[in-house]
């Protein structure tokens, strides 16, 4: 995933340390999205082993579930989100590319530059929403109400937690194209 390279768009090198920096708080944040991603990972796992042994539970044994379906479902929303930055990151999003692929030089680097402000603008809403939900259910203690009832807070953190490291990698590609740096995009990307 590190597809950088710490030069200026005329090649030369930048002579302040701010984007040297910027590429080293950009490796730095690759490796939070490949941890955050790998908790998603092992979440999926663990809803597809709660989801199994609830079905096995069920049929085979006669027994009552009662946590194993509301637990998935929160581990797959943690999935989802937590593996948000990482997917950008590695051009996993779904993206319409007609006019990305079109465009060359300059003109796809303001490209790829107006879609992450765009992204960053999007995902600044999102998080801030999603900030204020976790922050609600935390302070009413609101619970599902189901026989489980788990407070909601723990599958709420999930969103400004994602939104947030999401916002932070689009700042600092922001930061580093403002800069004059080149960010070699993902191989097979599917852009924003």
């Amino acid at each position: 995933m590190n597809n950088t390279r710490d030069t200026m768009r005329d090649g030369t090198s930048d002579s302040s340390e701010v984007l040297p920096g910027l590429f080293a708080l950009r490796r730095r944040i690759d490796k939070m999205c490949r941890a955050a991603a790998t908790l998603a990972a092992i979440g999926v796992v663990f809803a597809c082993a709660a989801i199994s042994w609830a079905v096995f539970a069920r049929g085979a044994l006669g027994w009552n579930t009662v946590w194993e379906m509301e637990a998935s479902v929160y581990t797959l929303i943690y999935a989802a989100l937590l593996s948000a930055a990482y997917t950008d990151r590695a051009g996993g999003q779904i993206g319409v590319r007609v006019l990305a692929d079109k465009l060359t030089g300059r003109a796809a680097e303001m490209h790829r530059l107006v879609m992450d402000i765009l992204t960053l603008g999007l995902f600044l809403i999102f998080t801030w929403s999603a900030w204020d939900l976790f922050s609600h259910s935390w302070s009413t203690g609101w619970t599902t109400g189901t026989i489980w009832d788990p407070p909601l807070w723990l599958p709420h953190a999930a969103f400004p937690v994602g939104g947030a490291l999401l916002v932070v990698a689009v700042t600092v590609d922001i930061a580093i194209r403002i800069r004059g740096g080149h960010i070699d995009p993902p191989k097979d990307a599917g852009g924003h």
